[in-house]
Protein backbone atom coordinates (compact mmCIF):
# COMPACT_ATOMS: atom_id res chain seq x y z
CA UNK A 1 0.00 0.00 0.00
CA UNK A 2 1.58 2.98 -0.88
CA UNK A 3 1.81 5.82 1.51
CA UNK A 4 -1.17 8.86 0.93
CA UNK A 5 -0.38 12.76 1.10
CA UNK A 6 -2.22 14.90 3.33
CA UNK A 7 -3.60 18.30 2.76
CA UNK A 8 -3.87 21.30 5.29
CA UNK A 9 -7.21 22.98 5.08
CA UNK A 10 -7.91 26.11 5.66
CA UNK A 11 -11.46 27.59 5.32
CA UNK A 12 -13.85 30.79 6.56
CA UNK A 13 -14.44 31.33 9.94
CA UNK A 14 -16.41 29.72 12.03
CA UNK A 15 -19.62 32.26 12.67
CA UNK A 16 -19.84 31.36 16.07
CA UNK A 17 -16.32 30.88 17.47
CA UNK A 18 -14.51 33.13 15.13
CA UNK A 19 -12.42 30.77 14.77
CA UNK A 20 -11.41 29.54 11.38
CA UNK A 21 -12.11 26.07 10.30
CA UNK A 22 -8.81 23.57 9.99
CA UNK A 23 -9.04 20.20 8.82
CA UNK A 24 -6.70 17.29 7.10
CA UNK A 25 -7.94 15.99 4.01
CA UNK A 26 -6.11 13.18 1.53
CA UNK A 27 -4.66 15.18 -1.82
CA UNK A 28 -6.85 14.52 -4.66
CA UNK A 29 -5.66 12.12 -6.79
CA UNK A 30 -5.81 14.12 -9.75
CA UNK A 31 -3.49 16.44 -8.44
CA UNK A 32 -0.51 13.72 -9.22
CA UNK A 33 -2.27 12.07 -12.24
CA UNK A 34 -4.69 14.52 -14.05
CA UNK A 35 -7.47 14.19 -16.75
CA UNK A 36 -6.45 14.54 -20.39
CA UNK A 37 -9.38 17.95 -20.08
CA UNK A 38 -7.11 18.97 -16.94
CA UNK A 39 -4.21 19.10 -19.01
CA UNK A 40 -5.41 20.75 -21.79
CA UNK A 41 -7.12 23.76 -19.33
CA UNK A 42 -3.58 23.84 -17.37
CA UNK A 43 -1.91 24.25 -20.65
CA UNK A 44 -4.66 26.58 -22.03
CA UNK A 45 -4.00 28.69 -18.64
CA UNK A 46 -0.37 28.97 -19.02
CA UNK A 47 -0.77 30.19 -22.63
CA UNK A 48 -3.27 32.84 -21.58
CA UNK A 49 -1.05 34.17 -18.67
CA UNK A 50 1.59 34.81 -20.80
CA UNK A 51 -0.58 36.76 -23.26
CA UNK A 52 -1.14 39.21 -20.32
CA UNK A 53 2.66 39.34 -18.66
CA UNK A 54 3.67 42.69 -20.38
CA UNK A 55 0.51 44.61 -18.63
CA UNK A 56 1.28 46.22 -15.46
CA UNK A 57 -2.33 47.02 -14.43
CA UNK A 58 -5.41 46.81 -16.14
CA UNK A 59 -8.89 48.09 -15.29
CA UNK A 60 -11.41 44.89 -14.58
CA UNK A 61 -15.07 46.75 -15.88
CA UNK A 62 -16.81 43.28 -14.14
CA UNK A 63 -15.46 44.42 -10.70
CA UNK A 64 -14.95 48.26 -11.20
CA UNK A 65 -11.21 47.53 -9.56
CA UNK A 66 -7.43 48.07 -11.25
CA UNK A 67 -5.98 44.52 -11.15
CA UNK A 68 -2.91 42.62 -12.65
CA UNK A 69 -3.01 43.35 -16.27
CA UNK A 70 -1.97 39.07 -16.37
CA UNK A 71 -5.26 38.50 -14.07
CA UNK A 72 -7.85 40.88 -15.91
CA UNK A 73 -6.38 38.71 -19.39
CA UNK A 74 -6.48 35.45 -17.89
CA UNK A 75 -10.13 36.13 -17.00
CA UNK A 76 -11.33 37.14 -20.26
CA UNK A 77 -9.82 34.66 -22.41
CA UNK A 78 -10.71 31.67 -19.58
CA UNK A 79 -14.41 32.80 -19.26
CA UNK A 80 -16.22 29.58 -20.65
CA UNK A 81 -13.20 27.81 -21.89
CA UNK A 82 -14.72 24.07 -22.73
CA UNK A 83 -12.57 21.39 -23.54
CA UNK A 84 -12.54 17.98 -24.58
CA UNK A 85 -14.71 15.91 -21.84
CA UNK A 86 -14.26 12.57 -21.55
CA UNK A 87 -15.19 10.06 -24.02
CA UNK A 88 -18.30 7.89 -23.54
CA UNK A 89 -17.72 4.16 -24.92
CA UNK A 90 -20.09 3.25 -27.52
CA UNK A 91 -23.50 1.14 -26.33
CA UNK A 92 -21.61 -2.49 -28.32
CA UNK A 93 -17.91 -1.46 -26.73
CA UNK A 94 -20.23 -2.01 -23.29
CA UNK A 95 -21.85 -4.83 -24.29
CA UNK A 96 -18.91 -6.62 -25.77
CA UNK A 97 -16.91 -5.81 -22.81
CA UNK A 98 -19.62 -7.05 -20.21
CA UNK A 99 -20.14 -10.16 -22.31
CA UNK A 100 -16.03 -10.58 -22.45
CA UNK A 101 -16.28 -10.29 -18.58
CA UNK A 102 -18.98 -12.39 -17.89
CA UNK A 103 -16.50 -15.34 -19.93
CA UNK A 104 -13.39 -14.45 -18.03
CA UNK A 105 -11.52 -12.92 -21.19
CA UNK A 106 -9.29 -9.51 -21.24
CA UNK A 107 -10.33 -7.87 -23.76
CA UNK A 108 -9.26 -4.09 -24.63
CA UNK A 109 -11.90 -1.45 -26.74
CA UNK A 110 -9.24 -0.71 -28.88
CA UNK A 111 -8.76 -4.36 -30.15
CA UNK A 112 -12.44 -4.80 -30.52
CA UNK A 113 -12.44 -1.55 -32.27
CA UNK A 114 -9.74 -2.77 -34.86
CA UNK A 115 -11.26 -6.40 -34.92
CA UNK A 116 -14.59 -5.16 -36.01
CA UNK A 117 -13.40 -2.37 -38.58
CA UNK A 118 -10.88 -4.39 -40.11
CA UNK A 119 -14.00 -7.13 -40.24
CA UNK A 120 -16.22 -4.49 -42.35
CA UNK A 121 -14.00 -3.20 -44.39
CA UNK A 122 -12.89 -6.91 -45.72
CA UNK A 123 -17.00 -7.59 -46.71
Amino acid sequence: MEPRLVQLVIRRKNTRTGQPVVFLRAVPYTAWNPTDAQLLVRQEFARVSKLGSGVSLAYDPETGMVLPGSAVTIKRKMKGLRVSSRKKPAKWEIVLREYFGQQGIEVSIEELRKTLYTYLESK
